[in-house]
């Protein structure tokens, strides 16, 4: 098993390929930037120049508009932490590639007895994680923050990066799982990467969750809509 995670990572590292310097040309409140994975946030102002392995987080009644490529423009809204890196497109290949390894990384440990090991909460720093231990009142605010830039990534068509992060957030913050409206987001990005088996059991999964009529009804007709469209 760690043979196969071992290669499964140097296959995502070498296929990682950054976008240019991200410029920052508006501010309204207080907006954020951590650089790789130093702990401290600093303030952002217009003009400042960014590398995608910085992070943003934005304050309440707070957004920032970055600049990417020198030609996208990109508004980042309150209450929002974003990996710079995720502001990328990813292939079929990639994306599956990556779903694959957060799998396995979703797999409880067990100890030399075979109980499984309960990890202690974490936080995430950028692009690499370290496991700390937090307050779970700042490890839901910051997951929470970071599941509100899932929708950022969604709504400017990274649904790849939107999907890998996601997962990511509800595996460290398993008390955020339940969030259907972004869980069906999610299943709909698949969709839009044309991953129809991957979404149907995204929408098969949530299927036994709470959820309203109309939540219910609306997954019930994807699932039927997607099985047959397997079967053809």
């Amino acid at each position: 098993m760690k043979k196969t995670i071992y290669y499964l990572l140097i296959l995502t590292l070498t296929s990682l390929s950054y976008g240019a310097d991200i410029k920052i040309v508006a501010v309204k409140g207080t907006a954020m930037v951590r650089h790789n994975i130093q702990e401290e946030w600093k303030t952002v102002s217009v003009g400042d120049v960014l590398k995608p392995e910085d992070s943003i987080e934005l304050k309440r009644k707070s957004s920032v508009t970055i600049l990417l490529d020198g030609m996208k423009k990109l508004t980042i809204p309150e209450f929002v932490i974003i990996d710079l890196s995720d502001l990328r497109m990813l292939t079929q290949e990639e994306l599956l590639l990556k779903l694959a390894m957060e799998k396995v990384r979703s797999v409880p440990t067990r100890d030399d007895d075979g109980k499984l090991l309960i990890p202690t909460t974490t936080t995430v720093h950028g692009t690499n994680k370290e496991s700390t231990p937090t307050p779970q009142s700042i490890v839901s605010d910051n997951g929470l923050m970071q599941l509100n830039g899932t929708k950022v990534l969604y709504e400017n068509r990274f649904y790849a990066t939107c999907v890998l992060k996601a997962k990511e957030v509800f595996r460290l913050n398993p008390e955020l799982a339940v969030n259907v409206e972004t869980r069906l987001m999610v299943a709909n990005a698949l969709e839009k990467m044309n991953l129809k088996t991957e979404a149907l059991s995204e929408y098969i999964e949530l299927s036994s969750e709470k959820l309203s009529q109309t939540q219910r009804s609306f997954i019930e007709h994807r699932i039927e809509q997607l099985k047959t469209a397997e079967e053809k």
